[in-house]
């Protein structure tokens, strides 16, 4: 073999020796890489599944939380409401508190006013016997009286009926009462008096001015009486 051909031999041979290695070094470090690059793939996964698993307990923390502080405003809500409710309550109070106390003020007003009437004038008026119909002596009579109130405020007429002794006390006192109402009725159609300027009783056989035992007695007793009365109050405002 000439010198030649034993270097292209052994140049041959150091080749394939280069190329062995080379492939053994390539096969050693797949075979280091890829268990890596396992673990890497791995390891981005488990990265990619806690980053959902994050992103899905912060989205139901927020769902939570948007929830709690809906509930929280509509409590808020409320509350504010219920606090207008107890002012307007309140407020309500305060007015009706006012009304009575007006209500209260007025009627010690009327107490004292009704307090302040005097009588000032009385008129008679009588009737047949078991009669109610008004005279024409008894209507001259409302006519005069009429005539001293006509046009005046602060009076009132009080007007009770009366009967002699015969007869039932219940008929008296229906009868005494018929008597009133037409004494009443009369001064209202005739005199416009206002009926709640008023007042009427009947009081039967009661209040006799006269003895019953006699004609002319009786015939007294028969009766209506008016009693005219003023406020002082009135009198006094007048003459200022």
């Amino acid at each position: 073999m000439s010198k030649k051909n034993g270097l292209i031999i052994c140049m041959i041979a150091a080749l394939s020796l280069f190329v062995e290695m080379g492939c053994t070094t390539k096969k050693y470090v797949k075979q280091q890489i890829d268990p890596v690059s396992g673990r890497v793939d791995e390891l981005t996964e488990v990265s990619k599944r806690n980053e959902n698993a994050i992103k899905d307990v912060d989205s139901r923390a927020q769902s939570g939380i948007q929830s709690v502080q809906a509930r929280a405003n509509e409590v808020d809500g409320k509350a504010m409401a219920a606090d207008q409710k107890a002012v307007e309550a309140q407020q309500m109070a305060r007015n009706a508190e006012g009304k009575i106390s007006g209500v209260e003020t007025s009627l010690n007003q009327k107490i004292s006013n009704i307090d302040s009437y005097k009588p000032v004038e009385n008129a008679s008026v009588t009737f047949k016997f078991n009669q109610a119909d008004l005279s024409d002596q008894a209507k001259a009579s409302l006519d005069e009286l009429a005539a001293k109130v006509k046009g005046s405020k602060g009076y009132v007429l009080e007007i009770q009926g009366f009967t002699d002794n015969i007869g039932r006390d219940s008929y008296n006192l229906a009868l005494s009462q018929k008597r009133s109402e037409n004494v009443v009725r009369y001064l209202s159609q005739q005199h416009e008096i206002p009926l709640f300027r008023m007042f009427i009783l009947g009081l039967g056989e009661a209040k006799q001015v006269e003895d019953n035992k006699t004609k002319e007695g009786r015939a007294a007793n028969r009766r209506v009486e008016i009693t005219l009365l003023k406020s002082e109050i009135e009198s006094l405002s007048s003459s200022q």
